[in-house]
């Protein structure tokens, strides 16, 4: 009688073989040219370029991603790339123009998702808006959060978005000691609590902090299976059955993992909530707000709402914002002059200040030009056959902007001198001079996909770079021998991209302006 592991290539190899040919006959049939790009093998295309990633440890060194992608626009001078895998069509685009003309203007065409095998197939985050497939049922999603998250409705988070940069201040005081300051702890706190309060009316510091853990386990999954190809099964569905114990299936065991975090991740807020409006506590949030709109047996709305969970982009973005200003004290003090101007010693800045404070504006805007926190943004899918250039870009294909190129044509030198440099000046009006496009742009995805919490995440981000600069000096860390530790300016790859794990310390500016700001937004939700 045949082993299991027999009967399983005897059922499966047929089936493959017919796959791949399938696939690769239809792929054959265009009345014009595709993209430049890599030629590869018959059939498997450029599986074995493709797949490395997925075959290394998270923590092996390899070239990013965009970077690989920007190399092959150079290559084939073309700012629109091909590449096949298995019959798996992806275009790269390497151009503003290419990402305006197609994921902006045509949005009707590539507003859908790929189908995401490994990501939502595998590891449980299928229930995500940002990763589902461009229908009605996306369309409740979207609509709801807006409504909710709108700009005009902006206001009434700032209560609890004050309150929490009171939080963290005080927690950046009390982390600051020999030589250094523990700050990613805080900020993660701070980006959690505010996103907390406004979707499930969570407050107390315990639940915050384990939510926040379980974001951090959670978004793995995203981290390492956000980016189209990066497994296998991602081209080869069929994947999916083979069992977890199968040699080479390591991706089925990593998926077991990253599935329980996303799934917690999913739940346990959500009953938190139903345990609060139960015991008549629930204050009122995103969830609460919605939840009156959902009949009894209306469990799609209950998906919506449980929907809302996201902060590792505005984790990056202040993360990366630190880091550049420990390297550019220059800026730090233009800043802060400016904030001494128009807000004083006796309090700290507040939303009403921002429109008066063009250079604190200019250095949020010059952190999310500097990194781009997605490098890679997340992939849209094509519902029909389509032409751009003179090229053909198939039904079914996966289109990927190359965010961090998008982004790094504003690092052109014709247009910004000395482009690497961390300079907020570029983005600060000057008669008779144009300024360049703002990062917001493409900051936050493209087109009708283009996240719906972009003003919110921007206000928190903006409150807390405002407060800490009226509040610190952010230096250097020093070690026991009375050194500065120089801090590398380097950054993680994957989907989402952090600086890597630096030191640093936040020194407050005079005890006379701690004392007379840290009591501002210390009482709870102090209304507007």
């Amino acid at each position: 009688m045949p082993s299991f592991t027999s009967l399983h290539f005897t059922l499966v190899v047929p089936i493959f073989l017919f796959y791949l040919y399938h696939r690769f006959v239809h792929s054959q049939r265009f009345k014009f040219p595709l993209p430049p790009g890599p030629k590869g093998l018959p059939i498997i295309g450029t599986l074995l370029d493709s797949v490395l990633y997925s075959n290394s440890s998270s923590t092996e060194a390899h070239e990013p991603d965009w970077k690989k992608y920007l190399d092959l626009g150079k290559k084939f001078n073309s700012d629109v790339i091909h590449i096949s895998v298995l019959g798996d069509h992806m275009v790269i685009l390497n151009s503003a123009n290419a990402v305006n003309e197609l994921l902006e203007k045509r949005s009707g065409i590539y507003s859908d998702r790929p189908a995401y095998h490994m990501l939502n197939g595998l590891c449980g985050w299928d229930w995500n808006f940002g990763h589902m497939r461009y229908c009605d049922y996306w369309r409740l999603h979207r609509k709801t959060f807006h409504q909710y998250f709108q700009p005009r409705s902006l206001a009434k988070f700032h209560p609890f978005q004050r309150k929490a940069i009171s939080e963290l201040l005080d927690s950046l005081v009390k982390s600051s000691k020999d030589g250094e300051t523990e700050f990613k702890g805080p900020l993660q706190r701070y980006a959690g609590s505010i996103i907390l309060r406004a979707t499930y009316g969570i407050t107390t510091q315990e639940d915050q902090e384990h939510y926040v853990n379980l974001v951090n386990r959670a978004i793995l999954g995203i981290v390492y299976a956000g980016n189209h190809g990066n497994f296998l099964v991602d081209y080869l569905p069929l994947l999916k059955w083979v069992p977890s114990w199968f040699p080479g299936a390591e991706f089925k065991r990593k998926a077991k993992a990253w599935t329980q975090s996303a799934t917690e991740l999913r739940d346990e807020p959500w009953e938190k909530l139903r345990t609060s409006i139960a015991a008549g506590t629930a204050l009122d949030c995103f969830a609460t707000e919605n939840l009156e709109k959902v009949k009894e047996d209306d469990k799609e709305m209950e998906v919506v709402i449980k929907n809302c969970t996201s902060f590792a982009y505005l984790v990056s973005l202040l993360l990366s914002t630190v880091l550049s200003l420990l390297h550019n004290p220059d800026v730090q003090a233009r800043a802060q002059r400016e904030l001494d101007t128009v807000v004083g010693a006796s309090r700290l800045p507040d939303f009403g200040d921002r429109e008066n404070l063009p250079y604190l504006e200019a250095v949020l805007n010059e952190g999310m030009r500097i990194h781009q926190s997605l490098p890679l943004a997340v992939p849209h899918h094509s519902i029909e056959d389509d032409v751009y250039e003179g090229y053909f870009i198939p039904k079914g294909t996966t289109v990927v902007a190359n965010s961090w190129w998008v982004l790094a044509i504003l690092h052109d030198e014709r247009a910004y001198p000395d482009p690497f440099k961390f300079n907020p000046e570029r983005f600060i009006k000057k008669e008779g001079e144009e300024l360049p496009p703002s990062p917001l742009l493409y900051a936050f995805g493209y087109g009708r996909r283009q996240c719906p919490g972009r003003p919110f995440a921007v206000d928190t981000a903006w409150l807390a770079i405002a407060c800490i600069l009226a509040t610190f000096n952010i230096k250097k860390a020093i070690d026991r021998d009375g050194k500065e530790i120089e801090a590398e300016i380097a950054y993680t790859e994957g989907m989402i991209s952090h600086p890597k794990e630096f030191k640093c310390r936040f020194v407050r500016r005079s005890g006379e302006t701690w004392e007379s700001t840290k009591s501002t937004f210390q009482h709870v939700e102090v209304e507007d």
